[in-house]
């Protein structure tokens, strides 16, 4: 990778930081790509290395005008679900035709692109755990345009001749992002003698920590057998939310202090449980997630200042 030119959009978001962080100790000529609509200016400004651009993925005259890529990295996209339910038109703009967009900006250049996309494109699925060829059934507007970003990268593989490698994260978590654990840190911050979750709680996600996702990019990127396939990114293991919660009530020494309640109602587009197979990654990229759960929920607490 060292002499690649290498590109990623939604470069200045929690992924983007952590990649790039990476990809700048790999390559003298690394571009981060975004519009800062939910990416941050303090993790383009913590990366010195790379050349930065303000710039939307729809805009596709600027994205396709920027210096020739080798190789780009897609991870520009809206991901929250609730929000793609209430605006499913700003959501398929943003992630089905903002990768259409990019995959123009490969074509332009010949680049090969690595696309993320996600648990999503599964739905509720009756196989679990979930391999890479269980099928699109999503259900929610979010997982349906990760489909159709998807499935746009297909076409232009088979059509362009492109190198393209489509990554499907399960829960990403780690430093800087602000998903459910970063909502029950901030929960408990302004009540430690209650914590609300969201629906049943008996919802389970497959958590991969942001390094091991990291690991599993750059591989896809590099190794040439990558190209035309698809990979599951996850841990390969399920928690409950209700569990996760009592994990770091523990870790905090408030399992005896606080009260765990449910809204027993969740928000629409919600799935029931992610659950990884992970073997072909494993298989194919030399790839091993390694970060514990509770090891990372430790990491993140004591960054917070928040241990007792």
């Amino acid at each position: 990778m060292k002499e690649k030119k290498v590109m990623v959009t939604g470069g200045a978001g929690f992924i983007g930081y952590h990649l790039c962080n990476k990809l700048s100790n790999l390559t003298d000529d690394l571009t981060i790509y975004d519009n800062l609509s939910s990416g941050k200016m303090e993790n383009v400004q913590d990366n010195p290395k790379a050349k930065f651009v303000k710039g939307d993925i729809l805009d596709v005259k600027k994205l396709c005008s920027q210096e020739k890529a080798d190789l780009i990295y897609h991870l520009a996209a809206q991901v929250v679900v609730p929000y793609s339910m209430e605006n499913p038109l700003e959501d398929f703009e943003t992630n089905a035709k903002g990768t259409l967009c990019v995959l123009e900006k490969a074509r332009k250049d010949d680049a090969k692109l690595v696309f993320a996309s996600s648990a999503a494109v599964y739905g509720n699925p009756a196989q679990l755990p979930t391999s890479e060829d269980y099928g699109f059934h999503p259900f929610s507007c979010y997982g349906l345009s990760k489909v159709v970003g998807e499935e746009y990268c297909q076409m232009y593989r088979e059509q362009y001749g492109l190198d393209i490698v489509v990554t499907r994260f399960a829960n990403v978590y780690g430093l800087r992002c602000h998903g459910v654990i970063h909502d029950f840190l901030d929960k408990l911050a302004k009540n430690p003698n209650k914590l609300e979750i969201i629906g049943t709680g008996l919802q389970s996600r497959d958590f991969v920590h942001v390094s091991d996702v990291v690991d599993a990019l750059v591989n896809a990127g590099s190794f040439e057998s990558a190209n035309g396939q698809t990979y599951n990114i996850g841990f390969g293991k399920t928690t409950k939310i209700i569990d996760l919660a009592k994990m770091m009530l523990k870790i905090l020494n408030l399992q005896d202090k606080t009260v765990v309640t449910t809204t027993n109602v969740s928000w629409q587009g919600d799935i029931n449980t992610i659950w990884f197979v992970n073997a072909k990654a494993k298989k194919e990229l030399k790839w091993n997630p390694k970060v514990s759960l509770e090891d990372s929920i430790k990491e993140v607490i004591a960054a917070r200042n928040l241990s007792k």
